[in-house]
């Protein structure tokens, strides 16, 4: 039996979250998939939704929609089983959160080279994830990478400085 578009979208939604698990623990215990397959993962599962969502009849809408689950390669078996009943998330007003930063590091991006403190007002009252070279950060300053975040003042400090050619990526939850 064929899975619906429908199905298809959802294990891409959580396999996503499962790739980017594999990512994080590359991090640790050293590489174990392309970093970039997250992000892949998520920009053809958007595509494939806005044209859900716009015609669900449309011609091309299956070819594409396989072509995304043949992304979740190593995934889709273990998103299928993911029944979605084991807890209760608190709910996330997007309408009044602000966008995410997503820039490479320059003399004149939104934290410049060389830079390790940045006030970001935006996201006062909010908790940051921060992404360097597709890594997810931690608070924890065990010898490397780290940042602290004071949702408070809206203070981010990172370490080491950032370096010109570096991908960054802030995202307020």
């Amino acid at each position: 039996m064929a899975l619906s578009i429908l199905q298809i979208i959802n294990i891409a939604k959580i396999s996503g979250y499962l790739s980017l698990s594999d990512v994080q623990k590359g991090s640790l215990f050293g590489k174990r998939i392309a970093p970039d397959t997250p992000k892949v993962l998520y920009m053809e599962r958007k595509a494939v939704e806005w044209m859900y969502n716009l015609d669900p009849a449309d011609d091309t809408l299956r070819l594409t929609a396989n072509y995304l689950y043949s992304l979740c390669r190593g995934y889709n078996l273990r998103a299928q089983a993911v029944s979605g009943t084991g807890g209760s998330i608190s709910p996330v007003d997007p309408i009044n959160a602000p966008d995410p930063y997503d820039f490479t590091v320059s003399g004149s991006s939104f934290i410049t080279a060389g830079s390790t403190t940045k006030t970001i007002t935006a996201f006062i009252g909010f908790n940051l994830l921060f992404v360097r070279g597709g890594i997810p950060q931690s608070t924890i300053n065990s010898g490397g990478t780290y940042y602290s975040w004071n949702r408070n003042t809206g203070e981010f400090v990172c370490s080491p400085a950032l370096q010109s050619g570096e991908e960054v990526q802030l995202y307020p939850v």
